[in-house]
């Protein structure tokens, strides 16, 4: 654990580098006094006993609001403190980076863990862990793990969450006190909707539900809020782990007291771990109170509570059982095993009062069973008109299909008959063109033909000549050919 003259030496340090401001140096070596002298303070005032317990359970640091923490492409403002306890701080937070982006700030939930649990390599690497895994949950009813980072000026770590406006079910019940099974029913099923989501995609079980870790918005939804992350760091900081190695065993201190199963510190890692914390969450809600207080006794038995009947209250001890074998196999099958017995339960009042009224008919009995044929005949007739109302959905969807297809038909045989006129059209102009070329050949061939030019003869061929022309002029006339 360093000094207060330590961190103080480490603040300047970022001070003369630049990382802090003058405003944010001195509110931090005054929260870093002020955490280090309170304790003394109060011993000297027995008055001051409620002081000293705010402050034991601040950060090591006393982180305020205004102040910025993370490195230097993760920085935050804190704008006003949302809880606290043992597992650190949540704040509301401004995102600094979509300020210097967009023009405007991102609100988030930053979670500062307290410096006792990431003190060591093995904390710490479990929170990184943790986290990773956590961030690939998606889903609607589970507050979104956006990224951890490191504070380099307290060297505290925090993990940055979705922020939602809203208040937590501890606070819900503080100001209502008991809940109806419709309304715990109703609030609980997103839950296992989320528990089932976490499971089947990434074998992730919650590990530290409680009523504070639900989180109720003012939009109505129900969120799941520190899937994992506190339980784990939890249990290996409690347990005093020292090792480096990443072991995966469970510690007596995974999850919270009063809500923690049995064999929460042994091996298993199975829904039956939240299984038990909402069984136990399902009576608190439905008493205003704990089934076992923080820590049960074997042989302890709760009261069973007035919403409930006897089937119920059954199903309800089957998930807080000692054994995870005997629990029901999620958070859904116990809420819908739940529901089916109150069901069954009616049902099974209502045959009683039938049979009753049977045994004892009254005058009026006969009309009661026309009343009853009445009622029969209508919800046949009722079934009737059903069918044949979709016997007709049915007749009309077949006849559009039929009418589409027909159409798309007609258009296929209008696109083909276009398409060959025009394959006829750019034949027959083809052929035009052929015989055009062809013409104007022959009339160029024609032309050439008729045109007079230069003809050349052979000496053998001028003799013959001239021997022809004196045979036909020369000898009638007496007179011998001139020579050539």
């Amino acid at each position: 654990m360093q000094t207060p003259l330590q961190k103080i030496r480490e603040l300047r340090a970022l001070l003369d580098e630049g990382l802090l401001s003058e405003d944010e140096f001195s509110q931090r070596k005054n929260a870093i006094l002020d955490t280090e002298l309170a304790p003394v303070i109060v011993r000297q005032d027995k008055q001051n006993k409620h002081d000293r317990q705010d402050n034991e359970q601040g950060t090591d640091l006393g982180f305020l609001a205004g102040q910025e923490v993370g490195g230097l492409s993760k920085r935050y403002r804190l704008e006003r403190l949302l809880g606290q306890g043992g597992m650190g701080q949540v704040w509301q937070a401004s995102d600094l980076a979509t300020q210097a982006e967009l023009g405007h700030s991102e609100m988030v939930a930053l979670k500062i863990l307290p410096p006792q649990l990431t003190q060591s390599a093995l904390h710490a690497r479990l929170l990184v862990e943790e986290a990773s895994l956590v961030r690939k949950l998606a889903h609607e009813h589970i507050v979104r793990v956006y990224d951890w980072a490191r504070d380099p000026a307290t060297n505290s770590y925090f993990i940055i969450m979705e922020y939602l406006d809203g208040q937590d079910l501890e606070n819900y019940l503080t100001r209502h006190t008991r809940c109806t099974l419709k309304q715990v029913l109703d609030m609980l099923s997103p839950v296992a909707d989320a528990l089932d989501y976490a499971w089947a995609r990434h074998k992730l079980v919650h590990r530290d539900l409680k009523p504070s870790n639900l989180l109720l918005t003012n939009t109505g939804d129900i969120k799941l809020l520190d899937f994992g992350i506190s339980a784990r760091l939890r249990s290996h900081t409690q347990a005093g782990l020292i090792s480096t190695s990443m072991t995966p065993s469970r510690s007596p201190y995974a999850g919270t007291a009063g809500y923690r199963a049995p064999e929460a510190g042994s091996h298993q890692h199975s829904p039956a771990l939240d299984v038990y914390a909402v069984a136990v969450m399902i009576y608190q809600m439905l008493e205003a109170g704990m089934p076992f207080g923080e820590y049960r006794h074997p042989q302890q038995q709760p009261i069973q509570p007035a919403a409930l009947n006897a089937a119920q209250w059954q199903v309800l001890q089957s998930g807080f059982a000692i054994q995870p074998d005997q629990r029901p196999a999620s958070v859904r099958a116990l809420l819908q095993t739940l529901q089916a017995a109150g069901k069954s339960a009616a049902i099974t009042t209502a045959a009683k009062a039938t049979g009753h009224s049977r045994q004892q008919p009254e005058p009026g009995a006969a009309s009661g069973v026309s009343l009853i044929e009445a009622a029969a005949r209508q919800r046949a007739e009722l079934r009737r008109q059903r069918k044949e109302l979709e016997k007709q959905r049915r007749e009309q969807a077949s006849a559009a299909l039929h009418a589409l297809i027909a159409r798309q038909n007609r258009q296929r045989a209008i696109e083909d008959a276009q398409r060959r006129q025009k394959e006829e059209q750019i034949r027959q102009y083809k052929e035009q063109q052929e015989q055009k070329r062809l013409q104007e050949e022959a009339i160029a061939a024609m032309a050439q033909a008729d045109t007079p030019g230069d003809v050349t003869i052979t000496w053998e061929e001028a003799q013959r000549y001239l021997a022809a022309i004196s045979r036909t002029s020369g000898p009638e006339n007496g007179q011998m050919p001139a020579a050539v």
